[in-house]
């Protein structure tokens, strides 16, 4: 996949998320307005774009290399999260240094991953990409919630939060469309593929509105801001693109994985501090800052991978 080609779409998710910028620093879009367009986003479009790329003719190939997907990405959360504690030992203070080992491993692969997977590979990418969703959403709710409240990850109240994840029930009516090859009633396809084309534009724009909020003041002086950045955007993507070089597996798979691994920050980081009443001005730094240099980042993980594998 050409650079150009990688930075157009790239370019393009970058335009609707300043939309959204713009929108929520004009009173267009409020706090309010933006939780309930991510609700919007989470329980509605999130699980008909999972549905939509799982109702396809059924492949034995597809299905193992879905398998092999899931396995890697299940793989690189215990690797990342291994190389997170390893490199951020120094901080300003604990919550810092928790908040730089969350950023190291955990993706904006929901709001980001998937549109651009959508964006570069179509159905095929967001079929991939959704092995990578899975994983995340298992490691977010046990691992990462429990550094932000230590003792509260218990196995009930974990398995309590992934399941209440729309993205799971809607993974398993996609697995059951896949594998059974039930076909659902084309004005019901209809309404599901037009609900799923919302997901780029949708997600981007909230991104966006969240941003406006973002303390700007010292942003680009920080070195913490710049060792997470640099962990999360650079780091672990080209540890991705070196390992992935190295796997048997259909370039689509490859780049599916490899574009959630590329994505900034987790917005998690900035719910999770507000969840659990941590301050959460290093967090929302730390988003901002990694999200706007993904712009450069992405594209250039994308394109090196191009050119080795």
């Amino acid at each position: 996949m050409g650079l150009a080609v990688v930075t157009q779409q790239v370019g393009l998710m970058f335009a609707f998320l300043l939309l959204g910028l713009w929108a929520a620093k004009v009173g267009w879009i409020s706090g309010d307005a933006t939780a309930g367009l991510t609700n919007v986003l989470i329980y509605f479009v999130v699980p008909c774009v999972v549905i939509n790329a799982f109702h396809r003719q059924f492949s034995g190939s597809q299905m193992r290399e879905f398998g092999w997907a899931t396995l890697i990405d299940f793989v690189s959360f215990p690797l990342t999260i291994g190389l997170a504690y390893l490199v951020v030992r120094r901080a300003r203070d604990d919550g810092q240094r928790r908040d730089l080992r969350f950023g190291a491993v955990y993706s904006n692969s929901m709001f980001l991953g998937v549109p651009l997977a959508q964006a570069l590979l179509g159905a095929d990418g967001v079929f991939f990409v959704i092995a990578y969703v899975i994983a995340f959403n298992l490691f977010a709710w046990t691992h990462g919630y429990g550094m932000f409240e230590p003792g509260t990850g218990s196995l009930r109240m974990s398995l309590a939060r992934i399941f209440t994840n729309p993205a799971i029930p809607s993974l398993i009516v996609g697995l059951v469309l896949f594998v059974t090859q039930l076909e659902l009633p084309g004005l019901l396809l209809q309404g599901i593929g037009l609900m799923a084309g919302l997901n780029a534009p949708l997600s981007m724009v909230i991104v966006g509105a969240s941003l406006a909020g973002a303390k700007w003041a010292g942003l680009l002086t920080d070195k913490w801001l710049w060792l997470g950045v640099g962990l999360r955007n650079l780091v672990v993507p080209l540890l991705g693109v070196l390992v992935l070089w190295a796997v048997p597996l259909p370039t689509v798979v490859r780049l599916a994985v490899l574009i959630p691994l590329a994505c900034p920050v987790a917005a998690f980081l900035v719910m999770f501090s507000v969840k659990t009443n941590k301050d959460a001005t290093f967090a929302s730094s730390l988003v901002t800052l990694s999200t706007l240099m993904s712009v450069l980042t992405v594209p250039a993980m994308v394109a090196l991978a191009g050119v080795l594998w």
